[in-house]
């Protein structure tokens, strides 16, 4: 029997298992029928929400996928430089990054190259480069966020090409008082200085919140300066009960000096980012029905201190409509298209474009009280690609109502970049999409009504993976390639559990084969977290643990395991007044992280010993 075959067939056995251990309760589940399938769709309070799993808002306990989220109290009481860095401490996820400043790139699950292969998405609005299909990481601020949710595993039927190894979608915030502001500064280790000021406002039918952030430092080794500034807003308006416009807006500028890698140095090295983007939506509810619009423009100008200078865009919209009037059932349809394209000024000179569209379907069935059945299937157009047919099938079964299974088979792909196909040397414009097939089963246990356990088993099987390797009729000295087939599977284990009313404790445990592949992903991650919180007054100590992890593939040149322990005091003065200390790197522990970012050496960049900043938050 294949692997294929074989999770499917413990897949059904869980399921089966479930159901044979609830026989014993039928009085008691006949007793709650009613309210289980008015309940589906009805969001309690104080329930955790989603809506990337499904683009519509869902109970995260009713989601077959594996969703992360990083709640608005997480968000409000972290030390993270940008909204992708504060992902480092969720199971399955390594922030590949050269210092506390600059480039902070996800890899959920050994997928990541850049973000090329994980969808990064602002409301729901993909933020990707247009002619190298990666996102700019450090340019998405932390401080108009009112939580990210992280799909892990392909996410492809709903988010296209870029979703191959899942989705990380920023979710931004909207004033809940008539007027409010919140302003901050700190300083700290190697000259660091973050200001910050945000105000926003309610006004019946019209709401407005607008950011500004300032960071700058001098590294904390030479040539690893970092200056950047961003700017952000959203105007939202109901134009009538349960009809909403948005308009959005983000200007990033950040640049940053690189110090280059341990064994290669550089000196006066820097790369400037620029980006901007703007979006406009349309939001309509009607009995069980929504309709959701949205057009989005992404814009770039990137300079290196090596010459290079280029312009880029991605202009797209999606469109979505979804009904639950269809009994114990909710059906999406929906599509998207987007317009990728570019120009640079130095070698190589040049313009280049590509385009896509997509149609997707997906629905999700209430059945027998304790059982939800989801389906999708996207159908890709792309224009150097033809066709590619994407599909995804989710399980979830409620046991009790303290325990829950559930799981997914799906596919994911991603067509090569521009960049890969045409624009530098190593280009190879014979190269074909990546794709992967994800198995994943998990179950969620609640334990004494207030802890929770969570995990998951994971398989994905998967090919054409692209990277850069040796040409063997040169030149040029290397070339992109599809390096054949890759297997990956792993195991994450969450656990969330109160303490006391004012202490709460969080550890998780991730450990992923990579086979072949071991190149810059740590095989084994522990993450832990006590946070006290009384009044005014917070205290968190959270820590991490790396092992398995090698500089090269076929787990060759092994880098040092290594402990950071981290911590943040926020002290309440007055009734509007917080100060804030952040000591990071207790132990100062001296440690690498492997790292390849554009035009630079991939190896290993040293991190920062330990260092702190101290500041004020003023809310008036």
């Amino acid at each position: 029997m294949t692997t294929k075959k074989w999770l499917l067939f413990f897949l059904l056995a869980c399921a089966a298992a479930a159901a044979g251990f609830t026989a014993d309760k039928k009085e008691q589940d006949n007793a709650e029928k009613n309210n289980r399938k008015q309940n589906y769709y009805r969001i309690k309070k104080n329930e955790v929400v989603v809506v990337t799993a499904t683009m519509t808002a869902k109970a995260l306990k009713n989601c077959a996928n594996t969703v992360n989220v990083v709640k608005k109290s997480d968000v409000d009481t972290s030390s993270a430089n940008n909204a992708l860095d504060i992902l480092d401490y969720l199971p399955g996820i390594f922030v590949n990054r050269s210092g506390d400043f600059g480039r902070a790139d996800v890899v959920i699950r050994g997928l990541g190259q850049n973000c090329r292969q994980v969808a990064v998405l602002v409301d729901g609005k993909p933020e990707k480069m247009g002619l190298f299909g990666c996102a700019v990481s450090h340019s998405f601020p932390l401080d108009n966020v009112e939580r990210i949710e992280v799909v892990k595993g392909p996410a492809s039927v709903l988010y296209g090409g870029e979703a191959l190894g899942g989705a990380i979608n920023i979710i931004t915030r909207l004033p809940e008082k008539k007027s409010e502001t919140d302003l901050s500064a700190s300083y700290g280790s190697f000259n660091t200085q973050q200001y910050n000021l945000k105000h926003g406002g309610s006004l019946d039918t019209f709401k407005y919140f607008f950011t500004f952030d300032k960071r700058q430092s001098s590294g904390h080794v030479e040539n690893s300066d970092y200056s950047g500034h961003s700017f952000t807003g959203k105007l939202v308006y109901d134009l009538a009960s349960k009809t909403r416009i948005t308009l959005q807006g983000k200007y990033f500028d950040g640049e940053k000096h690189e110090p280059g890698t341990i064994d290669n140095p550089v000196t006066g090295f820097w790369n400037d980012y620029r980006r901007g983007s703007l979006s406009l939506s349309l939001n309509r509810q009607w009995k069980k029905n929504e309709l959701a619009v949205k057009m989005y423009r992404n814009y770039g100008t990137h300079r290196f201190s090596d010459g290079w200078d280029s312009r880029d865009f991605t202009n797209g919209a999606v469109l979505r409509f979804t009904t639950r009037g269809i009994k114990n059932s909710e059906l999406t349809i929906g599509g998207d298209i987007r317009f990728f394209g570019g120009r640079t000024f130095t070698w190589p000179k040049g313009k280049w474009n590509k385009n896509e569209g997509a149609l997707f379907v997906q629905n999700e069935t209430f059945l027998n009280d304790k059982w939800i059945f989801s389906a999708g299937l996207r159908l890709q157009f792309d224009s150097l690609y033809g066709r590619e047919w994407c599909p995804q099938m989710g399980l979830l079964f409620q046991a009790a109502a303290d325990t829950t299974f559930r799981g997914v088979i799906g596919k994911g792909f991603r067509s090569p970049q521009l960049n890969e196909l045409y624009m530098f040397p190593p280009a190879n414009p014979e190269l074909e999409p990546e794709r992967v097939w994800n198995y994943e089963i998990g179950v969620e246990q609640k334990i004494g009504g207030r802890a929770v356990l969570k995990g998951s088993l994971f398989y994905m099987k998967g090919s054409n993976m692209i990277r850069t390797i040796g040409n063997d009729f040169p030149p040029p000295l290397f070339i992109f390639s599809n390096t054949g087939e890759f297997s990956f599977f792993g195991i994450e284990t969450e656990l969330d559990a109160p303490v006391t009313r004012f202490l709460s404790s969080r550890i998780s445990y991730s450990y992923i084969n990579y086979g072949n592949y071991t190149r810059g992903k740590p095989g084994q991650k522990v993450d832990f977290s006590l946070r006290f919180g009384k009044k005014k007054f917070f205290a968190l100590l959270r820590g991490q643990y790396i092992s398995d992890y090698y500089a090269d593939d076929l787990s060759k040149n092994p880098i040092s395991s290594y402990f950071l322990l981290d911590s943040r005091l926020i002290f309440p003065v007055t009734e509007n007044l917080d100060l804030i200390l952040d000591v990071n790197n207790l132990f100062d522990k001296d440690y690498c992280i492997f790292g390849e970012f554009p035009g630079l050496s991939a190896g290993l960049y040293r991190m920062p010993g330990r260092n702190f900043q101290v500041g004020f938050r003023f809310r008036p």
